[in-house]
C-alpha cells in the first residue's frame, strides 16, 4: 500500500495558505479585466452631428460624409478641414426636377395660348385683307381706310353708353341698331351672313364687349361675333331654365360699364356654358372644347378677385356648376353648386336689389333642390317649403319675346311670349314640393305614412292647377309651347314617378293598390315622355339643359320597369332613349355616362339591347366607375327603391286608401277630383291593355 500516493491534498496545508491562493487568483482575474477596460476605453468614439442637412454639401457628398450645414454658412466639417471657403450647397435633384417640370408646364400654358391667339390673328388679318382686295375689284382701286374706319372695322366703336338688349327684353330695347351701317356693311359679307331683323340675338349682345383695357369683359378671344353667339346660345336655351340672375340688372350693370351685376367672371362663365351648346358649321368641335376650357379657366382666375359678398359671386358659381356638369365633372361642380348656395348667406343684401337678390336666391336655391331630387341627396341649404316665391319680381311684359337662335345666320320665322320670369318662379315653387318629398323619405325621423304621401300628391296636383294657361300643358302639340316650359313638365311628371315608385316595391301594400299605383306611375311617365318628344321634334335634343338628360333615363327606365308592352315597343323606347342622349352627346359629356348607366338597366331588366348599340353611343359603350360618378356622384341614376323601403310604414296600405277616400270627399265632384279618382282607381285587368295602347301611340308619334 506504500507504494500509491494519496490524491487528497496534504491534511498539513493550512486554511490561511488556502484562502491566499485564492485572493492572488482574483487580484489577477482583475487586473486582466482592467486592462481590457483600459484598452477599449483607449480606443476613438465617433460623434455623431446633432443636426443632419438633407442637402449636403459638395465636399460632404464627395466624402460620403453627414453634413450638419445650413445654407448659405458653411458646414462644421469644412471649418474643421479649413474648407470653409469652397463648402457650396447645390440645389437638391428633386427641388430641380419639381422646378423644371412646373416651368414646362408653364411654358405649354403660354404656348397653346399662343398659338391660339396667333391663330386668330391670322384669321383677322386674312379677313382684313380679303376686305380691301375685294374693294380694289369692286372700285377698281384700293379706297384709302381713316383711322375710324379702320377701328370700327374691327369692332370696337367709340366708346359710348348703349344699352345691350337680349331675347327677353322689351320692343324698345331691340330697335336700337348695334353698329353703325357704314362700318357693318363689310364686316357683315365677311364674317357672317347679313341679318336684317334688328331685333335678333346675333348682332344685338353686349356691343361694347371688346373694349380696351379696363373695359374689356373677357380676354380669351377678340372676335366680337363669337362672343355674342355664345351670350346669345346661353339666354336663348339655358338662361329662361335656370334663372340665375336678373337679367334686366345684368344689362343695365353692363352697359353702365359697373361691377354691379355684372363681372368679367360671369361673363367668362355664360361663354364657357355657350360652348357646350356651339355647332360649328365646319365640324370642328376640338375648338370648341378648348374655347370652352379656356372661358372656365378665366372665369376660375376672374372670381378669385370677387367679393365673396358680392351677388355675383354666388351667380358665377352656381353658373360653373352647369358648366362643369355638362363637362362630366359632377363631383367637381356639386362641391361649387354648395359653394354659391353658402355663399348666399354672405351677400350683403343692402348693396342690391331687392328683386334681383330675390330672382338670384331662388335660382340657386331651385338648382340645389333639383340636382339633390336627381342624385337622391338631401339639399345642404334647403329652401322653405312655405315661401312666396317671387315676392318682390315683375311678371314678363307683354312686349317680351324668346326665338329658337341655333346659328348666326339665324332669322326668326316665328316669335313668341317667352314667359321666362313666370317659368322659372312655377319651377321654383315645384321644386318647394320636390325638396319636401326628399325629407319624407330621407330627411325625417318618422316613418313615411300613407298620409304624408297624400299630402305630398295634393300639393303637385294643386302646383299643376294653378299654372297659368300659357304655362300648361293640355295640349302637347300647341306649337306657341316653349322649350322651358316642355322641360318644367317633364321635371313634373318624374316628380310624380319618383314619390310613387317605392310604394310599388313595398310588402306591405294590397296587389289592389299596387295595381292601382303601377297604373298611376306608368300613366305620368307616358305623358313625360309624350312631352319630351314634341320638344325633341321642335327644338332637337342636342339644345337642352343638362337636366333634360335626367327626365329622359327616368321617364324611360319607368316605363320598362313598370310597364307591360310589348317585346317591340320595349325595345323602341330603348332605342328611343339612347338615340336622344346621342344627339346631347356632343356638347355634354357626362351623357356618355348615362347611357351606360341605362344600359346596365335594361340589363337588369333582362332586356335586350339594340344591335348597333356602339352607334347609337358614338363608338364607346364602356365606361369606368370614376365617369360614372362624376356623371351624377353615383354609380347608377337609378332610385334607390331597396334602401327606401325600409323607410316605409308597416300600414302604409291601409292609410293610404283611407287617406285618399278623405282626398276624394274633401275635394267634392269638381273635374280635379273626378280626374284623379280614374287615374289612380282604374280596374287592374284594363290597365296593362290600356297602357300598351298608349305606348304603341306615343312610339308612332315618334316615328
Amino acid at each position: 500500500m506504500s507504494d500509491y500516493r494519496p490524491l487528497r491534498p496534504a491534511a498539513t496545508q493550512s486554511s490561511s495558505e488556502r484562502q491566499a491562493s485564492i485572493s492572488s487568483d482574483n487580484t489577477d482575474q482583475g487586473s486582466i479585466q482592467n486592462e481590457s477596460t483600459a484598452g477599449k476605453c483607449s480606443k476613438r468614439v465617433r460623434k455623431a452631428p446633432a443636426h443632419v442637412s438633407q442637402n449636403a454639401c459638395t465636399n460632404c457628398k464627395k466624402a460620403r460624409a453627414k453634413c450638419e450645414g445650413h445654407e448659405p454658412q458653411p458646414c462644421a466639417r469644412c471649418v474643421a478641414r479649413k474648407t470653409a471657403d469652397t463648402c457650396i450647397y447645390e440645389v437638391h435633384t428633386r427641388q430641380a426636377k419639381e422646378e423644371m417640370l412646373r416651368r414646362i408646364k408653364d411654358l405649354e400654358q403660354k404656348n397653346t395660348s399662343l398659338q391660339g391667339s396667333l391663330r386668330e390673328k391670322e384669321q383677322w388679318i386674312e379677313s382684313f385683307v380679303k376686305t380691301l382686295r375685294e374693294r380694289e375689284e369692286s372700285h377698281g382701286q384700293t379706297q384709302e381706310l381713316s383711322y375710324k374706319n379702320i377701328v370700327n372695322w374691327l369692332g370696337r366703336p367709340p366708346l359710348k353708353k348703349t344699352l345691350p338688349e337680349s331675347p327677353f327684353l322689351e320692343k324698345p330695347f331691340l330697335e336700337k341698331p348695334f353698329l353703325d351701317k357704314s362700318a357693318d356693311q363689310s364686316r357683315a359679307s365677311d364674317r357672317e351672313p347679313s341679318i336684317k331683323k334688328q331685333r335678333e340675338p346675333p348682332l344685338s349682345y353686349f356691343s361694347d364687349l371688346n373694349m380696351d383695357g379696363k373695359d374689356q369683359w373677357t380676354m380669351v378671344t377678340p372676335n366680337k361675333q363669337l362672343v355674342h353667339h355664345l351670350m346669345a346660345l346661353y339666354f336663348t336655351w339655358i338662361y329662361p331654365t335656370h334663372m340665375l340672375f336678373s337679367e334686366k340688372h345684368f344689362m343695365s350693370s353692363f352697359g353702365d360699364k359697373d361691377q354691379q351685376y355684372c363681372t368679367s367672371a360671369m361673363v367668362n362663365v355664360m361663354c364657357a356654358m355657350g360652348c357646350t351648346l356651339l355647332v360649328d358649321q365646319g365640324g370642328d368641335a376640338i375648338d370648341r372644347e378648348a374655347l370652352g376650357m379656356r372661358f372656365t379657366e378665366e372665369a376660375q382666375l376672374e372670381i378669385t378677385k370677387e367679393n365673396i359678398q358680392s351677388l355675383t359671386y354666388s351667380t358665377t358659381y352656381a353658373i360653373l356648376f352647369l358648366v362643369e356638369l355638362s363637362s362630366g365633372q359632377a363631383r367637381k361642380a356639386a362641391s361649387h353648386l354648395r359653394l354659391a348656395v353658402e355663399s348666399l348667406q354672405e351677400v350683403d343684401r343692402d348693396r342690391y336689389s331687392t328683386e334681383a337678390v330675390e330672382i338670384t336666391s331662388w335660382g340657386i336655391h331651385t338648382l340645389n333642390t333639383a340636382w339633390a331630387a336627381f342624385t337622391y341627396q338631401k339639399p345642404a341649404a334647403p329652401i322653405s317649403p312655405h315661401a312666396l316665391v317671387f315676392s318682390n319680381v315683375s311678371m314678363d311684359q307683354k312686349d317680351a319675346y324668346w326665338q329658337p337662335y341655333r346659328f348666326p345666320s339665324d332669322n326668326a320665322l316665328q316669335e313668341v311670349q317667352s314667359h321666362a320670369i313666370e317659368t322659372a318662379k312655377h319651377y321654383a315653387t315645384l321644386n318647394q314640393v320636390i325638396h319636401e318629398t326628399i325629407n319624407i323619405y330621407c330627411g325625417s325621423r318618422n316613418r313615411v305614412s300613407g298620409r304624408s304621401i297624400i299630402d305630398l300628391y295634393r300639393r303637385y296636383i294643386n302646383w299643376e292647377a294653378t299654372l297659368p294657361p300659357a304655362l300648361a300643358m293640355d295640349d302637347p302639340s300647341n306649337t306657341e309651347s316653349l322649350p322651358h316650359i316642355y322641360f318644367l313638365h317633364m321635371v313634373y311628371q318624374v316628380a310624380l314617378c319618383h314619390l310613387f315608385r317605392p310604394l310599388v316595391k313595398s310588402k306591405h301594400m294590397s296587389p289592389q293598390s299596387i295595381a292601382h299605383l303601377r297604373n298611376l306611375i306608368l300613366e305620368s311617365a307616358q305623358k313625360g315622355l309624350r312631352i319630351f318628344q314634341r320638344s325633341r321634334q321642335l327644338f332637337s335634343n342636342r339644345y337642352q339643359t343638362p337636366f333634360q338628360a335626367f327626365c329622359i333615363v327616368h321617364l324611360c327606365e319607368t316605363i320598362l320597369a313598370i310597364g307591360n308592352e310589348r317585346r317591340g315597343e320595349r325595345e323602341a323606347v330603348i332605342r328611343l332613349c339612347l338615340e336622344s342622349l346621342g344627339e346631347a352627346l356632343e356638347g355634354f359629356h357626362f351623357v356618355g355616362a348615362l347611357q351606360a348607366m341605362f344600359c346596365q338597366t335594361v340589363e337588369d331588366l333582362n332586356l335586350e339591347l339594340p344591335e348597333n348599340l356602339s352607334e347609337l353611343m358614338r363608338g364607346r359603350t364602356e365606361y369606368g366607375p370614376e365617369e360614372l360618378l362624376d356623371a351624377c356622384e353615383r354609380v347608377t341614376y337609378a332610385q334607390p327603391v331597396d334602401i327606401l323601403l325600409g323607410r316605409l310604414d308597416a300600414s302604409i296600405s291601409e292609410q293610404l286608401e283611407h287617406n285618399w277616400q278623405r282626398f276624394i270627399e274633401n275635394r267634392g265632384s269638381g273635374s280635379g277630383a273626378e280626374e284623379l279618382e280614374d287615374s289612380l282607381m282604374r280596374s287592374q285587368e284594363s290597365s296593362p291593355a290600356r297602357a300598351s295602347v298608349e305606348i304603341q301611340q306615343l312610339l308612332n308619334d315618334t316615328r
